[in-house]
């Protein structure tokens, strides 16, 4: 069985995939790992967790070793509010984040999924029947690294 690891498992969607996972692949199989956001009980107490910062290569790469981890999500991100507040930061861990895991699944041969985000289209792509090709205008520190990184 795959070991998995969830970058950013204490977010919105990552503590919901997290918990997804852990019922379809088992839960040790599926390891939390979560950074300044405290999880959710459930997800503490359903499986393996870790302290996980995606600008901390060294730690990712220890994490992949030591749990033998296969496939990455990588969810962490900081959001639009808090990155129009901090774009440096925004763009460190959006950015470098991502590149950070990137360059660990590389070198440890793991798979990664990244997921991107409508803020990457900006408000003015349609909302409803949006076409396959469509120009993205973000204008959001977070919609601009989702189309830099993505």
């Amino acid at each position: 069985m795959a070991k998995i690891l969830v970058i950013g498992a204490a977010g919105q969607i990552g503590s919901e995939l997290t918990m997804a996972l852990r019922r379809r692949y088992g839960n040790d199989n599926v390891v939390a790992g979560v950074h300044s956001k405290r999880p959710r009980e459930e997800l503490l107490r359903s499986g393996p967790h870790v302290s996980c910062d995606c600008l901390d290569v060294r730690q990712l790469r220890a994490i992949v070793q030591v749990c033998r981890i296969e496939r990455i999500y990588h969810l962490a991100a900081i959001l639009s509010a808090a990155g129009e507040a901090n774009p440096h930061l925004a763009w460190d861990v959006n950015m470098n984040g991502l590149y950070n895991v990137l360059e660990v699944a590389r070198q440890r041969g793991c798979s990664v999924f990244a997921p991107s985000s409508i803020a990457a289209f900006g408000p003015s792509t349609p909302a409803d029947n949006t076409p396959q090709d469509t120009i993205q205008r973000p204008n959001t520190m977070y919609g601009l690294t989702n189309v830099w990184s993505y």
